[in-house]
């Protein structure tokens, strides 16, 4: 089976730039890749602005992953989607991610020229956690979700959670981030949490890994990754 699988550039930020990550994640042929702008400050500091067109044209598949801030009618939204939009007329975007916990305004997303999901939030917030949740800000029809299966596991480590989003926002689904869990975004053959792994359904939709990992670890974690994917997938066939 052939996976649509790659890395986010977050999962190398001890030792990468975004920019310095894509080189790398190119010279490695991993043709799928998330962008990893999570923090407002990158940004500003003019690291968006850094990515040109030869980093990510190789790239089959390529998302980003938005700040993590409160969205609103405000210049500092105007601001963030400019510089989306920029990146976006370099290579059309495949999705941009934004977490909905911080959003004030949920409209200021509908006009968007890029494409828009949300993602499900981890343990520590207080919302947006069940499918209940993220239902109530699909209020345009192109707002579509990221499954972030790790997330799922912090609040139920039974991954039962996993299968009502399935159930309930299946066809909204359009990728996954994939990590294991131990403290915060851990490396699954470190973890060996074949539970969370065992959790996507639908493998064929694009599968970013979030695990922090050195550079010399990516080969470890794809191939332990795709040997469980694998696995898993067979015994369902």
């Amino acid at each position: 089976m052939n996976f649509k699988i790659g890395f986010s550039t977050g999962a190398l930020y001890k030792y990468f730039t975004v920019k310095e990550s894509l080189n790398f994640l190119q010279k490695s042929e991993y043709r799928v890749v998330e962008l990893n702008f999570i923090n407002i400050e990158n940004i500003k500091k003019g690291l968006l602005d850094e990515i040109t067109k030869g980093d990510i044209e190789n790239f089959e598949y390529v998302s980003l992953h938005a700040p993590v801030f409160p969205y609103g009618r405000t210049k500092d939204t105007e601001f963030i989607f400019d510089k989306i939009q920029k990146l976006n007329k370099i290579r059309e975007l495949d999705i941009v991610i934004f977490h909905p916990n911080t959003v004030q305004d949920f409209n200021v997303f509908k006009n968007t020229p890029f494409p828009v999901a949300f993602e499900n939030m981890d343990c520590r917030k207080k919302y947006f956690k069940i499918p209940e949740e993220i239902i109530s800000v699909l209020s345009d029809e192109k707002f579509k979700i990221i499954l972030d299966v790790n997330h799922v596991y912090t609040n139920d480590n039974t991954m039962r959670l996993a299968s009502y989003f399935y159930e309930k926002l299946g066809n909204k689904i359009v990728q996954t981030h994939l990590s294991g869990y131990e403290d915060h975004h851990d490396a699954l053959y470190k973890t060996k949490q074949n539970i969370i792994i065992k959790s996507i359904q639908n493998p064929l939709c694009p599968i970013i890994i979030e695990s922090v990992i050195s550079p010399d670890e990516t080969e470890k974690e794809m191939d332990y990754i795709i040997k469980q994917l694998s696995r898993f997938n067979k015994c369902k066939n």
